[in-house]
């Protein structure tokens, strides 16, 4: 089976530009569309669409919508490669799945026995069925995780067998503001083989990148262990794109147009060092997506993203940061840029809080931080104070929630992930209801002011003043540790502050008036 095998695979040497016929399972590397054969095939990292089936089932993981595609190429020989795919997204969920069928096939091969006589023509063909599923944010709301199963049915003559195998991949990004991908697929992970045949699907492993350089300008790459490389760019604008790229030395290059939204056509050109060129047109269609854009609206995806964002601000503003932790890591998930972009940070800080209060394994803390009470509140502050990145506010504000009359563990616990995070010490002597820690900040601010270290008297009133916001006699000191440091601006600034509480202090606008500070 083995040698008569090869023998019909002789027959489409360029089925696969860049390939070596005749190795089993080959028509997994012909490709599942133009627009990825015109790049080279370096798809690993970029491709999200219904031909993730085909080069990597993580990239389901942030399918857009319902897509079908449909390749025919009639290849050397009278032989003829098919695909067909389809592939669909999850309701209010990152991930889909997708299903696909290939078949090669030549007939009309001359029969020879072991004397060469004519023994009668036969034809012979490979069919593969394969399902995928994509997963997002199972691990990191930016990784993407896909399995594929796939089955090959191969018939020579009266002679068939199959072969099974599973496919693994990954995708992890975007990253660097959403132009920066990376993915890796590992085919043909697990394999066997029913029938006749000692052929075993060989395992293939690619890791990729892709990198949006500017505007609608892309490059991508795929290198295996065995120095095999794909590199590819598009250059999409608007509804068309051009594209181009190189497998293992050989060139090809195409483009593509986008028709009422919803309708793609591509053509790939393929160089061959002994066949010369061939072409590859592919069409695809894509659900819905007229009537999105004619109604307004966002893609499902994104709508749900925006969704999940709403409930995770939600959430947060309930204090229940577990449940709003998990809502902005699903938003993220569905769409990297959901919010204008602002809230990826802001959950990355959300996600290594809670983890760090390992509030899944203390769900009495998160009751305790929902309560209505001044500590819960005093914790709000905290998290709020990390999420914007105000470290210093955040570990001061921690202090003084554990030191509330409230002495729940959770409080505790806040402080201790405050100083992990933000590798600051506990000092145990700061561990006070916020009146007396504000009261304590206050008097080594004057400290401070006295010993002439002007510096250290700001930043501790300062804190004074995160405590007590309202405190017209802290602003007024801060005013003055400024006014000694020569920086009438922001002198000018507290003290008006301080006279917004103590709007009779005339010694003070006295003082004003006669330093020529408004």
């Amino acid at each position: 089976m083995r040698l008569a095998l090869a023998a019909a695979l002789a027959l489409v040497p360029a089925a696969a530009h860049a390939s070596a016929a005749g190795r089993p399972g080959e028509l997994f590397q012909f490709g599942a569309s133009a627009r990825g054969l015109a790049m080279g095939g370096g798809q690993t990292a970029m491709v999200n669409d219904v031909t993730s089936v085909y080069y990597n089932p993580a990239g389901l993981g942030l399918l857009p919508a319902r897509e079908v595609t449909f390749m025919r190429a009639t290849l050397f020989g009278e032989a003829s490669y098919d695909y067909i795919g389809y592939a669909q997204n999850k309701k209010k969920r990152a991930g889909g799945w997708g299903v696909e069928v290939i078949r090669l096939g030549a007939a009309g091969g001359d029969g020879r026995d072991e004397l060469n006589n004519k023994t009668g023509g036969f034809a012979w063909s490979e069919t593969s069925f394969g399902l995928a599923h994509g997963w997002r944010g199972l691990f990191h709301p930016d990784l993407s995780f896909g399995l594929k199963g796939k089955m090959l049915n191969r018939t020579l003559g009266s002679s068939s067998d199959r072969l099974i195998g599973a496919d693994l991949g990954a995708q992890f990004g975007p990253l660097s503001s959403g132009k920066l991908m990376f993915g890796a697929v590992v085919q043909n992970a697990f394999s066997m083989a029913q029938g006749d045949t000692d052929d075993k699907l060989e395992p293939v492993i690619r890791v990729g990148a892709a990198y949006r350089v500017v505007g609608p300008l892309t490059l991508a790459g795929d290198l295996s262990p065995d120095g095999e490389f794909r590199i590819g760019t598009e250059y999409a604008f608007g509804f068309a794109a051009l594209r181009a790229g190189i497998e293992d030395r050989q060139l090809s290059f195409g483009g593509g147009f986008l028709f009422r939204s919803k309708y793609r056509f591509d053509l790939a050109l393929l160089s061959h060092p002994v066949l010369g060129m061939s072409q590859r047109l592919s069409v695809g269609y894509k659900f819905g997506a007229r009537q999105d854009l004619a109604a307004g609206k966002a893609p499902k995806m994104q709508a749900f993203a925006g969704e999940y964002l709403a409930n995770g601000q939600g959430e947060l503003q309930k204090r229940d940061y577990l449940r709003a932790s998990k809502d902005f890591d699903t938003a993220l998930g569905i769409d990297p840029n959901v919010g204008d972009g602002s809230w990826k940070e802001r959950a990355s800080r959300l996600r290594r809080l809670v983890k760090a209060m390992d509030l899944e394994a203390h769900p009495e803390d998160q009751e305790a931080f929902k309560q209505d009470n001044p500590a819960s509140f005093m914790a709000f502050q905290v998290a709020q104070a990390w999420l914007e990145g105000e470290e210093d506010r955040a570990m001061l504000l921690a202090h003084a929630t554990a030191g509330t009359i409230n002495r729940h563990g959770g409080y505790r616990r806040l402080l201790d992930a405050m100083a992990s995070l933000t590798g600051r010490k506990v000092d145990r002597d700061a561990i006070l209801p916020p009146a007396r820690l504000a009261a304590l900040r206050m008097k080594q601010g004057v400290d401070s002011v006295y010993q002439r270290r002007f510096g250290p008297a700001v930043e501790a009133l300062r804190d004074a003043l995160w405590l007590e916001p309202n405190n017209g006699v802290a602003w007024t000191r801060l005013g003055s540790a400024y006014f000694a440091m020569g920086d009438k601006v922001r002198a000018g600034a507290a003290w008006k502050k301080a006279l917004e509480f103590n709007p009779n202090d005339e010694k003070l606008k006295a003082f004003m008036a006669a330093q020529g500070v408004e």
